[in-house]
């Protein structure tokens, strides 16, 4: 799921008021995305030879954007997200555990007709399948590629025509946050520090991305491509990093959506009328995988969604193959099917369920969600 958070308070004070009110549209003026989700989650470890161990961990995952309009094309957006900054150990059942606020956003973002920029704390826009491949766990799964948080800048420029649709460039400088915004607040936790290594922690703009979207040719309307390159530049080398290397990243992928009615009205859409289905498949390669020399992996996610009205089904498969240097090869899973209930236009209840197998264990996953979304 995509994450923005704020603090408890304006949360809580949505929930007094009651059905968020649309801005009256002044500049400056103060919008707000949230979503409130609580999630329950089951991990069973399978070991030959030995009795299952069950994992549990229920907890609240506070995720909204606010944004400073200050003129119908400029904001300042402000995002952190309330959920586990820690995790739960094999065998522990957990309830609101290891739970702290992290800043997650801060920056100046300007949508123009033609063009866009964002400058300061951001996501990367490299790489679709954290949002676009449905379940509850494969965003994590993807995590290593899908860079969050950090400090830059990413600028867009988008041509139009009528046979093409639109084919969109960006390009992105950043460096890892070591910031006192890197902390996690509301339990202890330590600041990134330069001397953690890693890729992109340098400190300075010298990682790059260069992204290409293409959608809604007029041939193939339904259609959206992506294709990418991303540089990261070594840590230092220290004691908690005693080898680094240039990471380097290559992404593409394709969505694209069959509508079996024509129609987006409301109407039909909550009468179960409307369907359709999308596949989506993504590809990266990753070199020096952060920042290890000789750690290479390949991702390959395949989903497929069928939407039926208030019902939303996925399948999705994430295989990684991993090839580090001077060892075998291995290949690491995540299998899920999932199913969410539009209840209304603002609360959905999920459910998913399917296999993993990372660091060589294999276990079951089944989670439970409740999420309230919403924004004004």
């Amino acid at each position: 799921m995509s994450r923005r958070a704020t603090a408890t308070g304006i949360l809580v004070a949505l929930a007094i008021v009651g059905p968020a009110q649309a801005s009256n549209g002044r500049y400056p003026g103060l919008g707000m995305d949230y979503s409130t989700a609580i999630q329950y989650d089951f991990s069973s470890l399978d070991v030959p030879h030995q009795p299952h161990t069950v994992t549990t961990n229920g907890y609240f995952d506070i995720t909204t954007a606010v944004h400073f309009r200050l003129t119908t094309i400029d904001e300042i957006w402000v995002g952190s997200e309330i959920s586990p900054v820690t995790d739960t150990r094999p065998g522990e059942r957990r309830w609101l555990g290891g739970t702290g606020l992290n800043i997650t956003d801060v920056n100046w973002y300007h949508q123009g007709y033609v063009s866009s920029f964002r400058l300061g704390k951001f996501d990367v826009p490299f790489g679709r399948a954290q949002d676009a491949a449905p379940g509850l766990y494969t965003s994590d799964f993807v995590a290593p590629y899908a860079l969050g948080g950090m400090n830059g800048g990413t600028y867009e420029y988008r041509f139009y025509t009528d046979n093409w649709g639109t084919i969109a460039p960006s390009l992105s400088a950043y460096a890892a946050d070591t910031s006192v915004l890197s902390r996690s607040f509301l339990r202890p936790s330590q600041q990134a520090r330069r001397s953690d290594g890693g890729a992109t922690n340098t400190g300075k703009l010298n990682n790059a991305a260069v992204v290409v979207n293409w959608r809604s040719p007029a041939a193939i309307p339904f259609l959206e491509l992506q294709v990418g390159y991303m540089s990261n530049h070594k840590g230092d080398v220290s004691a908690a990093s005693p080898a680094a290397a240039n990471e380097q990243m290559r992404v593409a992928s394709v969505r694209y959506m069959i509508p079996f009615v024509a129609t987006t009205e409301l109407g039909p859409t909550l009468a179960g009328r409307y369907m359709d289905l999308v596949p989506f498949v993504e590809y990266v390669k990753v070199h020096n995988e952060n920042g290890v020399p000789g750690f290479d992996t390949k991702y390959l996610t395949t989903s497929l969604t069928f939407d039926a009205g208030r019902f939303a089904y996925g399948l999705t498969h994430t295989n990684k193959r991993i090839s580090p240097s001077g060892g075998a090869e291995s290949n690491e899973y995540l299998t899920e099917a999932s199913m969410v209930y539009h209840v209304t236009g603002l609360v959905d209840v999920a459910v998913s369920g399917g296999r993993s197998r990372q660091g060589g264990q294999t276990s079951g996953l089944l989670g439970v969600s409740i999420t309230l979304n919403g924004s004004f």
